[in-house]
């Protein structure tokens, strides 16, 4: 059976929007407080944050919503900080005493584009970064919650 050029292209188009949406760590979009700063020293910075040392830079207090999983976050910010830097940062879950600390690393920083922009906020790039230092009791709560926003947006799989 030949399929005709019209349904080829309907076909490409919903297997790319399919690979757009199914990723191995699948993310939501929802609010989290999350405050940061760039590591001056890198990873070596992470271990003095950790123990509740204070800020070697200006913090950050991105808007809080953002795309998240309990591997990544990414949210729109101005260009603080670069691809490849360290973060050290806070985060605080929604149903879920306390706020945690941890290391990340930058793995983009993208500028928005002037049509895409909020009037309301000032953020000028999209950041999204890996968080690799998380306690487990903070990693687990960021994946509970993941789920229920997906839950509540019917975006399950």
């Amino acid at each position: 059976m030949k399929r005709s050029l019209e349904q080829a292209r309907v076909d490409q188009a919903r297997v790319e929007q399919a690979a757009s949406e199914h990723r191995n760590v699948p993310r939501a979009h929802g609010t989290l407080v999350f405050r940061y700063h760039r590591a001056p020293d890198g990873e070596g910075d992470v271990p003095a944050w950790l123990a509740g040392g204070a800020p070697r830079g200006a913090e950050r207090a991105p808007d809080p919503t953002m795309n998240f999983s309990h591997v990544g976050v990414a949210f729109d910010d101005v260009a603080a900080c670069a691809d490849g830097d360290v973060l050290l940062f806070e985060v605080g879950i929604p149903g879920h005493d306390g706020r945690w600390r941890g290391g990340a690393h930058v793995l983009r920083v993208s500028p928005i584009p002037i049509d895409e922009r909020d009037e309301f906020v000032v953020a000028t790039h999209r950041i999204a970064v890996l968080l690799t230092v998380l306690p487990d009791e903070a990693r687990s709560a960021l994946q509970d919650y993941t789920t229920r926003v997906r839950q509540a947006n019917g975006r399950v799989r």
